[in-house]
Formats: structure tokens, sequence, C-alpha cells
């Protein structure tokens, strides 16, 4: 039993960056989706859906990293964050598509139904604009996961919440 339980924390643990990250980034588009439709409420079932969207993405990072295909690009570091935000927003919005087909599935009674009335049902443009801020979403990620494993985790730390007395390069002392 304790070895489940290290192993559910240790997923946690290696998921909440990511799953914080996307959680914000979720709330303020679907803050941003309540305001553009004229609906200014945020209800608790837009919230139980950017809830639900941040732990998805989190899972489909956690998947892709666990990967040996993730590994692959460049030695340049860009290119291997352009591969790894590429790689992730694919599994992101396959469990996206996922997400919206399982519901119509089980309500029209089969694949093939449930996907003939997604294909009619779905708003695609609404589906898009959710892929690029995927996209622009998990860019920003893994750009900032990359310099935090580049720099480490405690220099990462330091620079973000230390003081501001290391700023010019000497430690404040004469």
């Amino acid at each position: 039993m304790s070895k489940i339980r290290s192993v559910v924390e240790k997923e946690i643990r290696e998921a909440m960056p990511a799953m914080i990250f996307f959680l914000f980034l979720f709330h303020l588009i679907g803050l941003t989706k309540a305001a553009v439709l004229d609906e200014f409420s945020f209800t608790a079932l837009r919230a139980a859906s950017a809830t639900m969207g941040a732990l998805i993405v989190a899972k489909a990072i956690l998947l892709v990293e666990a990967l040996p295909i993730s590994h692959l690009a460049s030695s340049r570091r860009i290119f291997q964050v352009l591969w790894r935000t590429l790689l992730c927003g694919m599994v992101a919005l396959l469990f996206r598509f996922l997400e919206e087909l399982i519901p119509l599935v089980s309500k029209h009674g089969g694949l093939v139904s449930g996907t003939k009335a997604m294909l009619g049902e779905v708003s695609w443009g609404l589906f898009a604009v959710f892929a690029l801020w995927i996209y622009g979403g998990l860019f920003l990620y893994s750009l900032a996961s990359e310099l935090v494993r580049v720099v480490g985790p405690d220099k990462a730390k330091e620079t973000l919440f230390g003081g501001m007395e290391d700023r010019a390069g000497t430690t404040g002392t004469t």
C-alpha cells in the first residue's frame, strides 16, 4: 500500500507545476470566454472544466516526458522546447477531442454516430482557439521548465524569490 501511495505522491508532485500553470491559464480563458459571450458569471461548470483541462494537460506533459520520443529533437535547446511543445500539444488535444467525443458516443449509442454528431455539434472555431491557447501555454511552460532544468531548481528559486541585493552580481557586502 505504501508503494502505491509513494507512486501517487510522486506523480502529484511532478504534475503540480504544470497543473498550477494551466489552472491559472484555463481560468483566464474561461473568464475571457464569459466576458466575450456577455455571460459575466464564472459558473461552477466553467471552473470544473478549467480544472479538468489543467489536469489533462498536466497528465499529457507527464506522459510525453516519460516517452523516449520526447528526447529525440536536436541538441539545440529551442528545438527541444518546440519538439516537446508539439508532442504535448498533440496528446493534450487528443485528450480534449476524446473529452468531447465520449459523451456524444454514449448519447448517440455508438462511435460512428457519436463522431457524426460531434462533427455537427462541436464549435470547431472555438476548438481551434483553444488549441492555440494550449500550444501557446505549452510553449511558455516548456521554455520555463527547460530554463529551470539548465540553471537548476535551487538557482531558479533563488533568482525568482530571493532578495534584490544580488542583482548587480555582488553580494552586497564590502
